[in-house]
């Protein structure tokens, strides 16, 4: 009976290492470096992460803001009303705003270049624990609510809400939801007067 035990410890042991080495030989394709980018238009620095992937034999690069973007759009808003909340989390736009916040050769991420973020931490069902404030992603992407087009918020301290650069039909478009204390990313759509959070990112190829 000892002898078993020990020998099914071994064998978890084994399948413990060869996935950790797995996962390690799957990652060892990428890695992300830390800069500043900033904004001409108000003086404001921004934190922002370049990420590398090699895949079959080229280069994907993508320069991200690591912080929420706050570059006050007319007709954007703090989280209930407030500038506080601003500072920290961003500010919030509708889908419009949102395309005139990022500066000149920045934009708000397409939903693939969200994949490819995703992907480099274990995809839509794994990577939420490691993009949250202060994990292994350095995008520290908060939980700062969104605004609703009758002036209500919601949501802040409990999930985050980014668009993606694609409208569904004349009147909605997709956005990108993390939620506190769940590792999976959510892609749906919403109205576009609605107000969330928006990153930019650039291309480099």
């Amino acid at each position: 009976m000892k002898a078993k035990y020990v020998m099914a410890t071994c064998l978890l042991l084994l399948c413990a290492a060869g996935l950790a080495q797995s996962r390690e030989e799957k990652n060892k394709h990428f890695f992300h470096k830390m800069g500043t980018f900033t904004d001409s238009r108000d003086g404001k620095v921004y934190k922002t992460i370049t990420f590398t992937r090699e895949h079959h034999g080229a280069q994907i690069v993508r320069t991200w803001f690591a912080e929420n973007i706050q570059f006050n759009v007319p007709g954007s808003k703090a989280y209930n009303n407030t500038s506080e909340y601003a500072s920290t989390y961003g500010r919030l736009y509708n889908y419009e705003q949102a395309n005139l916040a990022c500066p000149e050769g920045w934009h708000v991420p397409t939903i693939h270049e969200w994949k490819h973020l995703f992907h480099f931490f274990g995809g839509w069902h794994h990577s939420g624990q490691y993009l949250i404030e202060g994990k292994a992603s350095d995008m520290d992407m908060l939980f700062g609510g969104f605004g609703q087009p009758d002036g209500s918020f919601k949501g802040i301290g409990v999930h985050g809400n980014w668009w993606d650069n694609e409208l569904k039909d004349s009147n909605s478009a997709g956005i990108i939801t993390l939620k506190k204390g769940d590792d999976n990313i959510y892609h749906s759509k919403v109205g576009d007067s609605h107000y969330l959070s928006c990153r930019c990112v650039k291309f480099h190829n």
